[in-house]
């Protein structure tokens, strides 16, 4: 859906960036930061000692499992609960100080949970009212902001429809259109997307894009991972309270990168794997045997390599394999995923704190030199057994290669725990 990005009109003051403006704003800069952040009910510990930065201009995901405090966070970002201990700044100032928190709201909207409006009012009375909450004076000035916030959410042609008539999506529209009023520099939304149809989250998602572009700085939680990484730039993970990961979502999907190469026949997975380390270039640094992605086509055997390697080096990997007359059946870029990288986190045996991206050893498990030749039906330390996504074949320099992997099928059950067996030396 087409979202219309209208100007102003006297004396309302601009969005935060204007359509067909350069976006100036500074990166670097730290809007809100929460320190140690910690909350208790009673005996239970909600959030425990969670730093995290959003900077200006960042669209800033927040991520975890249900009940893992991300409402909790956004709850305390906004002052309406109060930590247990740790300190939250808010454009520079400590939320803790009643006087600086009131000065710093000023500048934030927000849509916690589903918004609440009165179902007989239309859009346009509801808003009003929300104006009048906010303590925005009658007049011109707030009937023009009114009017603006409809039509940044793409409901002016709706306005005098009642709330009760609107779709999902739409109310869901309505609750950032009030969030819109202040002009806020940051937008604070909790689950924006729950309950909505997939038409409804395009919606929203297009909405959230084009505030982006206006300057907006955008801090959402979720758990739709991939709406997640179509519209956020930088992204926490946490569980339990405890933060996992931290980072811009490129860089915390860049141990992802690679590429996956299949065969038609099955035995031609282990002497491609030879090939490979024959070869002996630089920016081949290793592969690990994979399964196909949910909905991926799967080849005879059911498994596939995966290469680390930069994917502009595809034709090359290609062109070494046809040399050893091992024509690929499929050759292809590894599209990474948030939800396989949220997933290995989230699941990990220990908690990975910090804003580095940690190692998936389910997803990428290279094998450092010397490492491989373990006994039959053994695991090597670090790395994650079989059923996971995958299994080290080798790394450059290691003595021995890797036998090919079990065949996937009636003779292999899916759940076994029991890994590819190791092999001898190439």
């Amino acid at each position: 859906m087409s979202i219309p990005d209208t100007s102003p009109v006297a004396p309302m003051a601009p969005p935060a960036n204007p359509a067909n403006t350069v976006n100036t704003v500074n990166t670097e800069e730290v809007i809100l930061r929460a320190r140690k952040l910690t909350k208790q009910f009673g005996s239970r510990t909600a959030v425990r000692a969670l730093d995290l930065e959003v900077r200006r201009g960042d669209v800033f995901a927040l991520l975890g499992p249900n009940g893992s405090g991300k409402t909790t966070t956004l709850r305390m970002a906004l002052g309406l609960i109060l930590p247990t201990d740790g300190a939250i700044d808010l454009f520079d100032s400590d939320i803790s100080n009643p006087d600086l928190r009131a000065q710093a709201l000023r500048r934030v909207g927000a849509v916690i949970e589903q918004p609440a409006f009165y179902p007989f009012l239309s859009g346009r009375e509801n808003l009003h009212g929300i104006a009048t909450f906010s303590g925005l004076p009658a007049g011109k000035a707030t009937n023009a902001r009114v009017e603006l916030a409809l039509a940044q959410v793409g409901l002016a042609s709706r306005a005098g429809d009642a709330y009760r008539k609107y779709s999902l999506g739409m109310k869901q529209r309505l609750g950032i259109a009030a969030a819109l009023l202040t002009n806020p520099e940051l937008m604070i939304l909790d689950e924006p997307t729950n309950g909505l149809d997939p038409s409804g989250m395009a919606e929203v998602r297009g909405l959230i894009m084009q505030l982006s572009q206006r300057g907006i700085t955008i801090l959402l939680s979720s758990h739709l991972l991939y709406e997640v990484q179509q519209v956020c730039t930088r992204a926490a993970i946490i569980r339990e309270g405890i933060l996992l990961a931290q980072g811009n979502v490129k860089e915390l999907l860049g141990a992802q990168n690679g590429i996956i190469v299949g065969f038609d026949k099955p035995e031609m997975l282990f002497p491609a794997v030879q090939a490979l380390q024959a070869a002996n270039q630089p920016w081949l640094r290793g592969a690990v045997y994979a399964r196909p992605e949910l909905g991926a086509w799967a080849p005879p055997g059911g498994w596939l390599l995966q290469v680390d390697a930069p994917a502009e080096r595809a034709s090359e990997i290609n062109a070494i394999l046809n040399a050893a007359n091992l024509p690929p059946a499929e050759v292809r870029r590894r599209e990474p995923s948030l939800e396989t990288y949220f997933l290995s986190v989230v699941n990990a045996a220990l908690p990975l704190v910090g804003s580095v991206a940690p190692v998936i050893p389910n997803t990428i498990p290279f094998a450092p030199p010397g490492s491989l030749g373990a006994p039959t039906g053994a695991t090597p330390a670090g790395y994650a057994p079989y059923p996971y996504t995958s299994y080290p074949l080798y790394a450059p320099g290691a003595p021995q290669l890797a036998s090919p992997p079990p065949a996937i099928g009636p003779q292999t059950s899916p759940t076994s725990t029991t890994p590819p067996t190791q092999g001898g030396p190439a």
